[in-house]
């Protein structure tokens, strides 16, 4: 079944479904049993199921609402929510946070030679199974962007029954581990095993009592100036380190505007910058969720339970390095969730995950790392098929 057999495939139809979904999802995540479950992660599953019962299109197939969300709407609200960020936190949670994120690459890049020893992948797509090794560490370890690096290296890109395979058995599991990693800090912190919650710097710190906040249409307009400029700038300064062979992701820049924006006390003012950007990041999780196209795995036959047991194995392998590790370190668990967060799903499923804890001082490491993760993972990939390529 392809995207344009859905109920709904104009423009401005898919749009008015994910404005709902993230309306009602807020909604929902504020009441009874569904409190327990977050706007987060409600929003996702209702992502997945409209996309899967093709009320809407699946949002692998791209269009003109799915790319720009991608594009402009998560970097927008990532710059938005960094308004909050207190420098300070930083200093405490940096190093611990960089530490389980590298902890949580080895497991990553384990669990993907694991997981090449214990399936039968490597009958099954011949001399691809190297790189797609290494797309899976890629991403894993960094994000899509390293992902289809290795994809594109090796052609896989053009085996259309294998990388449309992978890539969707990708966004399922990716789906279901950012669930996870919602519940998991809560369900850590029970166990006993791991550090005990630091504390949450949810306000930012400024040098003096801050002005008034800002009210009326510049509440909304200010900041949302700001980013414009501040998203504009950042792909103009990526293209022109580029063009003189410093290869610098986007995201790095945003931050960086952020960063050093939020430091003026008159941004204090824009108390409507948060909100705004979580309204963005649900937006980003509706389509994170329309990701989850179930019908192109049953095109790939008995090649998608294979992934799918390749990736299980992965995340397993991931998960008791990680958490093994982090127990025997006591690290605090909602750092470790974050580190697995943004190995598996990058550095905007980890910024989601601190905004849902509330966890300000977290935000800033959070996105850090993820961006430390897109930076290596395609080395990681590209160093993966050469370990398979020496060994096999």
């Amino acid at each position: 079944m392809t995207s344009s057999a859905a109920l709904i495939s104009s423009p401005l139809g898919v749009l008015t479904v994910l404005v709902v979904i993230v309306a009602l999802s807020d909604a929902l995540g504020r009441i009874g049993v569904f409190r327990k479950l977050g706007a987060a992660m409600i929003v996702i599953v209702l992502g997945a199921l409209l996309a899967n019962l093709r009320v809407i299109p699946p949002a692998a197939s791209g269009g003109p609402v799915y790319d720009p969300i991608f594009t402009y709407v998560i970097p927008a609200a990532i710059f938005l929510v960094l308004l909050d960020v207190n420098l300070k936190a930083l200093k405490r949670a940096g190093a611990p946070m960089i530490g389980a994120f590298l902890i949580g690459a080895v497991g990553t890049f384990l669990g993907v030679w694991i997981a090449n020893v214990v399936t039968p992948i490597q009958g099954m797509v011949g001399a691809s199974y190297g790189p797609l090794a290494g797309m899976f560490t890629g991403t894993y370890i960094g994000g899509g962007a390293n992902f289809n690096a290795v994809a594109q290296a090796y052609d896989i890109t053009r085996d259309g029954g294998l990388y449309t395979a992978a890539t969707v058995v990708d966004n399922v599991m990716t789906d279901v581990w950012i669930i996870v990693t919602l519940a998991l800090p809560a369900l850590l912190l029970k166990s006993g095993w791991f550090g005990k919650p630091g504390d949450p710097a949810q306000a930012p710190v400024h040098a003096h009592t801050p002005p008034p906040p800002l009210t009326g249409t510049l509440a909304i307009a200010i900041p949302l100036a700001l980013t414009a400029v501040a998203i504009w700038l950042s792909g103009l300064a990526s293209t022109w380190l580029e063009a003189r062979g410093i290869t610098v992701p986007s995201i790095l820049i945003v931050t960086t505007l952020a960063l050093l924006v939020a430091q003026a006390p008159a941004v204090a003012r824009l108390t409507q910058a948060n909100t705004l950007g979580l309204w963005g990041i649900y937006l980003f999780l509706a389509v994170v969720g329309a990701n989850a196209d179930l019908a192109a795995l049953v095109a790939a036959g008995s090649l998608t339970p294979v992934l799918f047991a390749y990736v299980g194995i992965v995340f397993a392998v991931h998960s008791v390095v990680l958490f093994g590790v982090g127990a025997v370190l006591k690290l605090e668990p909602i750092v470790l969730a974050l580190a697995s967060s943004a190995n598996i799903g990058g550095s905007s499923t980890a910024f989601v995950l601190a905004e849902s804890e509330r966890r300000q001082d977290l935000v800033l490491p959070a996105i850090l790392i993820g961006s430390i993760g897109n930076a290596i993972g395609t080395y990681a990939g590209f160093a993966m098929v050469a370990l398979l390529a020496a060994t096999g």
